[in-house]
């Protein structure tokens, strides 16, 4: 069972990647108390752990503020997640049950009605389960942990993405069925090289969105 402030840290955690809470927006300890109906504390342990995460800051004489999106932090992320990534599946290659093979088909098939539906929510966490179970599959779930705990930013600004452009949803679906082929027909570097291609894509459309939402990135120099 969870602790209030586990709780607390993973609906606040929830609400900014999900954009319930803006980048840049102010957020008031009583607002948080009364929206999750516990006491004071753990909400303000949770903000302790999103202020560590680089989520939430405080102004001095002004409040909190959710931080905005560092696009650096997000290239990077993406950056440590292709190397990783591509060792990762190239390992599945060679180990990958067929139990898990016939999982990874159903979340794929579970996120082609997500994008029928036009269900963001539903399809940014079914990718999410579609990568993770390569991890699973290799008992690499501690690096799963790390890289999800370094990819925060690049988490916002792949929700963001997700809601506000026409994401080529069934190209990242075709994208999926061709790495889990690549592992299924026990083939390594056809697997590296499809991952590492298709998580190229994570920060496609960038400059549109900066440009439609530029209150929500940090003023950094990008590349």
């Amino acid at each position: 069972m969870q602790s209030l402030n586990e709780v607390a840290y993973e609906s606040i955690l929830n609400d900014i990647l999900k954009l319930k809470f803006l980048p840049g927006e102010k957020i008031q300890d009583k607002a948080l108390i009364d929206r999750l109906n516990i006491s004071r504390t753990p909400v303000r342990e949770a903000i302790l752990r999103l202020k560590n995460d680089g989520l939430m800051m405080t102004v001095p004489q002004s409040g909190t503020y959710v931080t905005k999106i560092s696009l650096s932090s997000a290239l990077n992320a993406r950056f440590v997640r292709q190397s990783v990534e591509q060792s990762v599946v190239s390992e599945a290659a060679e180990k990958m049950s067929k139990i898990n093979i016939l999982d990874s088909r159903t979340i794929i098939s579970k996120q082609q009605i997500a994008a029928e539906e036009h269900n963001a929510v539903d399809f940014f966490y079914l990718d999410n389960d579609f990568h993770k179970l390569f991890y699973t599959a290799t008992d690499r779930l501690q690096v799963w942990d790390w890289l999800e705990n370094l990819s925060l930013q690049l988490d916002r600004y792949r929700f963001l993405r997700i809601q506000q452009t026409n994401m080529p949803l069934d190209e990242l679906i075709k994208q999926h069925g061709e790495i889990l082929d690549a592992v299924e027909a026990h083939d390594p570097a056809k697997a590296e090289k499809q991952a590492f291609n298709h998580l190229d894509l994570m920060l496609a459309e960038k400059d549109e969105l900066i440009e439609k939402f530029p209150d929500y990135f940090m003023d950094e120099n990008h590349s």
